[in-house]
């Protein structure tokens, strides 16, 4: 018997269509097996996928499984935002008023979204992060500059190479202009190769110059040697540790609050808008918020026998 699945294409992290992150939302996925959503989401071949499904947890109002071409992701950031706008727009997320919040559950388990309204549609989503974790710095600057196909003056020497998590790990690499970040290519072993050994991660690039005058940083995310992704458009798993890392390291303007565009995906003639929030009590970063607008720009069905 021939099963169909309905899927809602979305564009993330932009106000126009074929701008930001490309995602498929399947909004019930209910009797497809991991097999089948791994299937699924090659077939789409998007950065991800997500398949929706009623939750197990408490006050969760939905379920959200994300997948790559390569694997299942424990949590991302435009499948997240993406995913809660098209419930909203669908009305699987009640809105209440101008703003709503809604809990979604994630592989790292529930995750608070908050859906800004016009004229009773969903227009912004905001994502919480969990605390920023920092991880290894590394120092061979030359070394990870060869695997980017740049120099190795083109990364700043006045700011760590680190990997930051709130739930999936980045190399933070901090450029010194727009020009170099242009220069980066993606290459599978050389990115590979940086991480023999140990877990990869995605990495992630940027510099303080930036094309957009509304923009106050640029990034390009590279994960082809572990997620399948040679390049993605729009990060938004990166971009609440890049504001931590900012932040901490002094790239930010000493507030307790700061808010900020992040400009990626230009490259790949894809531009994404990543609005950042960072808040801070003293030395300590207590709150991270990632959210940016989405969409529609397709929907139908996949029929599997």
């Amino acid at each position: 018997m021939t099963r169909r699945y309905h899927f809602v294409q979305a564009d993330v992290f932009t106000d126009r269509p074929f701008g930001g992150n490309q995602l498929a939302v399947f909004t019930d996925a209910r009797g497809l097996s991991d097999a089948e959503m791994q299937s699924l989401t090659r077939e789409m071949n998007y950065s991800e996928s997500t398949f929706v499904l009623p939750p197990d947890t408490p006050n969760a109002v939905k379920r959200v499984r994300i997948f790559t071409p390569a694997t299942e992701l424990p949590m991302a950031g435009h499948p997240t935002v993406g995913t809660a706008f098209v419930l909203a727009q669908r009305g699987e997320i009640p809105l209440h008023g101008a703003m709503t919040e809604a809990v979604l559950q994630l592989g790292i388990g529930p995750v608070t979204v908050t859906i800004e309204a016009e004229d009773g549609a969903p227009s912004f989503v905001w994502m919480t992060h969990r605390e920023a974790r920092f991880g290894a710095v590394r120092d061979d600057r030359g070394r990870v500059a060869q695997a980017l196909d740049i120099d190795g003056d083109d990364i700043r020497d006045d700011v760590p190479m680190q990997v930051v998590s709130t739930g999936l790990p980045f190399l933070f690499v901090p450029l010194r202009s727009l020009a170099a970040a242009g220069r980066c290519r993606s290459n599978v072993s050389a990115l590979g190769a940086l991480f023999a050994g140990t877990q990869p991660e995605g990495v992630y690039v940027f510099t303080t110059e930036t094309v957009s005058p509304r923009a106050s940083v640029h990034g390009r995310m590279f994960a082809p040697h572990v997620l399948d992704i040679p390049e993605d458009p729009a990060t938004g798993s990166a971009a609440a540790p890049l504001g931590a890392y900012l932040s901490r390291y002094g790239l930010l303007p000493d507030a307790p609050e700061a808010r900020f565009v992040c400009e990626q995906g230009i490259e790949m003639y894809r531009p994404s808008q990543i609005h950042i929030e960072v808040h801070r009590e003293a030395d300590r970063i207590s709150g991270l918020r990632i959210g940016g607008q989405v969409v529609v720009v397709g929907e139908g069905d996949v029929f599997w026998d």
